[in-house]
């Protein structure tokens, strides 16, 4: 609730508490008077916003006018009503905005059916803007700005005629600064009223000055029965994490309920500008048996009290007489402790800062990863594995599953259960060199060495079950050719795999795929049994193709790529340069220049003739760029890299500065 209120959409009178009202005292009647009844649901919001008042309050996070377009300027806007549509699902089907806002001059002139004139044009973003000359009106569709046009020139109905819960809503508090009125048979703005039938809720806020601001909530009852003492302490909930002043006062009128705080602006930022301890680090060389205590480093915060702070093993507070290890501030570098008789392989460890916003939390995971070499003989199923690290585990603890596939996470317990699951150790303690094996592993499966259990977040170790060989792909653009390679040899020296460049395996055990379908050449085509360097040619592969080399029997790919083309690029001194690759119409280039200080795009057709083809070369000299915000930058910078797209998709090419 208390980010819905420090947004666009929030708080509370200046003098006298407030009550709801039947007349309109608002001074956004300039905005409110362009939605049309058009845009009316049964499930909806309103929101207005007044941007000059609400800046001069020095919130840690300002408000932001909901334009979703570069081509206006944010801060020039003084007033928004915008509309939002709960019925089916969420969206926003009409927003209003008044100040000094100019459209792009390339706009177009037009006139409703009832003869307002105004000026449109279409964003790159879906949608339509378009201004009357006094405001400016973006929707999804051409046919409600007309209505908005409309509206207002009398010449339609207007939602607050057609909606009276709406109406007076934003009548409550018709001083505040910002308001927003719902009407929602879910109200997913406030929780804990779902037992509630209630008319409309109402949030608002007031800024009183720099440092201080009112909110304000308030609901419409169907039933005035219902403004019970539970029903309000609910109510008062909605500011659990805002930073206040005082208590909550609280006004019953008749079926209308509200409550007012003042909240604390400079405590806020005093927060947000305060960073929590965090960034848990435990050194892995610590002494399980012999060491008394395990020593976890702070990474970064700064000084917090420890009594605003609390340490979870395995989500259960620990002792803070222990963890706390005699600090009375943690901050970056300190040290906390845990007993080492509560240490265990994958213990969970998380320190949580509370705070007047809520809290903030940082989790770590000891002893999450084990070392074990495997071994899997794709034909008799078997997979061998020996325990190769130094610590000492419990047998009776650590379990060993095979799943048919990688089991996902989930919150919940609908997991996926595994298709093989046992205790290889059992009774005993495991120690380095230590073996097992597992029985009925196919191709694909994953395999996961658990402790206390055989879930996704019990592993210590996984192991996915490949099958033998892998895939390599060259794609030839001009005559749009494809190879496809299969390679047997070990992916490094270190593979836990034996020497298999001699390895043979009948060619129906792999399948090429374009697209998800087979391959109209095969390996059985040309082979009866492959090795490393066993080779298929594919004609007449479409660029953006996508293909997969895949073991029959399962489907499991042991390569995949996507056709495209290819440029080697060189950066020298702010020229970019086709030093090999393939030749490709310049038409269908552009290139992506990332410089310090933002980016800007190259049309390369604007500056070749023909193809972009080895020896060409374009020069980057852009005066400024665009940064992230959508702002454009004067000085452009020092260029980072520069990408070339082709057919504004395929990254096709890369220069970097020599560095």
């Amino acid at each position: 609730m208390a980010a819905t209120l420090t947004g666009s959409t929030v708080a509370a009178p200046d003098g006298d508490r407030p009550k709801a009202s039947t007349t309109t005292e608002s001074s956004f009647d300039d905005v409110l008077a362009y939605l049309p009844a058009s845009v009316a649901e049964d499930s909806m919001g309103v929101a207005v916003t007044n941007y000059e008042r609400m800046r001069e309050a020095d919130q840690p996070y300002g408000p932001s006018p909901p334009i979703n377009t570069a081509e206006m300027d944010a801060s020039n806007v003084s007033k928004s009503a915008f509309v939002t549509s709960y019925t089916d699902e969420y969206s926003q089907p009409l927003t209003v905005l008044s100040g000094d806002i100019e459209l792009p001059e390339s706009t177009d002139s037009s006139e409703t059916d009832a003869g307002v004139e105004y000026e449109y044009y279409e964003p790159e973003s879906d949608g339509v803007v378009g201004s009357d000359g006094d405001v400016v009106v973006g929707s999804t569709d051409r046919e409600t700005v007309e209505a908005a046009f409309d509206a207002n020139a009398g010449e339609a109905d207007r939602l607050l005629e057609a909606e009276s819960a709406i109406e007076s809503g934003l009548s409550t508090f018709p001083e505040s600064d910002a308001r927003s009125v719902q009407i929602s048979d879910e109200q997913p703005t406030l929780g804990g009223f779902e037992d509630v039938d209630i008319e409309y809720s109402v949030t608002a806020q007031t800024v009183i000055d720099a440092d201080t601001m009112e909110m304000s909530v308030g609901i419409e009852l169907a039933d005035e029965s219902d403004a019970t003492d539970e029903l309000i302490e609910t109510l008062e909930s909605q500011f659990a994490y805002a930073a206040t002043t005082g208590e909550p006062s609280v006004e019953v009128d008749g079926s209308f309920v509200s409550t007012t705080v003042t909240r604390d602006l400079a405590a806020e930022r005093a927060v947000r500008e305060h960073e929590s301890p965090g960034y848990l680090q435990v050194e892995r060389d610590f002494d399980i048996e012999d060491d008394d205590l395990l020593e976890i480093e702070i990474g970064r915060g700064d000084p917090t009290p420890i009594e605003d702070l609390t340490l979870e093993i395995d989500d259960e507070p620990y002792d803070r007489e222990i963890w706390a290890d005699g600090h009375g501030k943690l901050e970056e570098g300190d040290t906390i402790v845990v007993d080492m008789d509560d240490v265990e392989p994958n213990l969970s460890v998380s320190l949580t800062h509370e705070h007047e916003l809520g809290s903030s939390s940082s989790r770590t995971t000891i002893l999450s990863h084990f070392r074990f070499e495997s071994s899997y003989d794709i034909d008799s199923g078997e997979l061998t594995l020996e325990y190769a690290d130094d610590f000492s585990l419990d047998g009776e603890e650590v379990f060993l599953a095979v799943y048919d596939e990688r089991p996902i996470y989930r919150l919940d317990e609908d997991g996926s259960e595994p298709r093989v699951s046992t205790q290889p150790w059992d009774g005993e303690t495991m120690s380095e060199g230590d073996t097992a094996t597992v029985e009925d592993v196919e191709v694909g499966d994953t395999v996961i060495v658990g402790w206390k259990g055989t879930d996704y977040d019990d592993s210590i170790w996984q192991h996915q079950a490949d099958p033998p060989g892998r895939a390599r792909f060259e794609y030839e653009y001009d005559s749009e050719t494809l190879e496809a390679t299969l390679d047997f040899a070990p992916i490094s020296p270190d593979s836990e795999s034996e020497p298999t460049d001699d390895v043979e395996r009948s060619a129906s055990e792999y399948e090429l795929q374009i697209d998800g379908e087979p391959a109209d050449t095969q390996w059985t085509d040309e082979f009866e049994t492959v090795s490393t360097g066993a080779t298929l040619e594919i004609d007449d592969v479409a660029v953006g193709s996508d293909v997969e080399a895949v073991w029959a029997e399962t489907d499991t790919p042991i390569g995949r790529t996507q056709t495209q083309p290819s440029i080697d690029l060189a950066y020298d001194g702010g020229t970019v340069e086709h030093v090999g690759g393939d030749a490709l119409p310049a038409a269908d280039l552009e290139a992506e220049i990332w410089a310090e200080n933002g980016s800007y795009t190259l049309a390369l057709g604007d500056e070749i003739d023909g193809d972009f083809e080895d020896g060409d070369s374009f020069t980057v000299d852009a005066e400024s760029v665009t940064d992230r915000s959508g702002d454009d930058v004067d000085e452009i910078g020092a260029v980072n890299h520069v990408l070339v797209r082709y057919d504004g998709q395929y990254q096709v090419g890369y220069a970097f500065p020599e560095r």
